[in-house]
């Protein structure tokens, strides 16, 4: 997901307004923290009119258009930045960030490559880069980026975790499971290094490691289906039944079609001698998957 692109590309727009004289760009900020996109572009476009050779200019329509959710004349602002002033790692960068909103990777991946050329000291690029491979399958050159971005600023909120993320895909889980602890570190409110790191915990058998995990990441999301999924395992496999069947349920609260979460209810229900209970969970399986089945199915044909 790249929903911080819309954030990126307006703290750009906004440290340009306070650093400039412009008054285009001055009132095209004011307009958009008025949420006014409609005059915001009124204004861009005569900033284009008034100097079609600027750079600035473009950028500036650019921004605006990327938040109408017109993507494509946004692009073409963008490349006409970049055309006028090529040796701006700014303008590579809010393509990329653009190209990165429409899951267009391999545009993405030119764009950083341009931008932490002229910037090699961009770590935001960095981390950006090592995501765009990493959509592309391209796992070691996602790790290196990772870790660039990491060397560059130890602190930067995603990079520990998409490093451990990339890790875990090439099974290193260790060095996962590290790199999960240390985004928690950066940032407690991160939801999901708490039930990734849970989730290898329990994998290797620690079970109050990977407890204390899913609890802290119910504590951050209380609906976040995977760490009441990742606890009712913990509970279940210490054979705390009735913790482990409140914790199912809350899943199925949420989401009534988790197959799993139903096919370890049904086993909760077996190991309480709940027969009609289990009966009822294990046909709710069945049924679930029959549907899938008829799903794949039809998409087939």
């Amino acid at each position: 997901m790249w929903a911080f692109c819309l954030i990126g590309l307006g703290t750009i727009l906004s440290a340009r307004a306070q650093n400039s004289e412009d008054r285009y760009a001055t009132e095209i900020r004011a307009d958009l923290e008025q949420s006014d996109l409609e005059a915001a572009e009124s204004i861009a476009r005569q900033a284009v009119a008034a100097d079609p050779n600027s750079a600035e200019a473009y950028q500036l329509l650019g921004v605006v258009l990327f938040k109408r959710q017109a993507a494509d004349q946004a692009r073409q602002a963008f490349k006409r930045s970049i055309e006028l002033d090529p040796k701006n790692p700014e303008a590579h960068y809010n393509l990329a960030l653009l190209e990165l909103s429409q899951n267009s990777y391999g545009e993405a991946v030119a764009a950083l490559d341009a931008c932490v050329r002229l910037d090699p000291d961009n770590a935001q690029a960095h981390l950006l880069l090592g995501r765009a491979d990493h959509n592309l399958n391209r796992t070691l050159p996602a790790i290196e980026q990772f870790k660039k971005a990491i060397q560059l600023s130890p602190r930067l909120p995603l990079a520990h975790y998409h490093l451990g993320y990339a890790y875990q895909s090439q099974g290193e889980l260790e060095a996962a499971l590290g790199e999960y602890r240390k985004e928690i570190d950066v940032d407690p409110d991160f939801y999901d290094a708490y039930w990734l790191g849970g989730d290898i915990e329990l994998e290797h058998g620690q079970l109050a490691a990977a407890e204390a995990l899913f609890r802290q990441g119910i504590q951050t999301r209380p609906q976040g289906t995977q760490a009441h999924y990742g606890l009712a395992r913990v509970l279940f496999a210490g054979n705390h039944l009735d913790g482990a069947e409140t914790e199912l349920k809350t899943v199925l609260s949420e989401s009534p079609g988790d197959l799993e979460a139903h096919y370890t209810l049904a086993r909760v229900y077996q190991q309480m001698r709940r027969k009609q209970d289990a009966e009822r969970e294990y046909q709710t399986v069945q049924a679930l998957r029959s549907q899938d089945h008829a799903q794949k199915n039809g998409a087939e044909r």
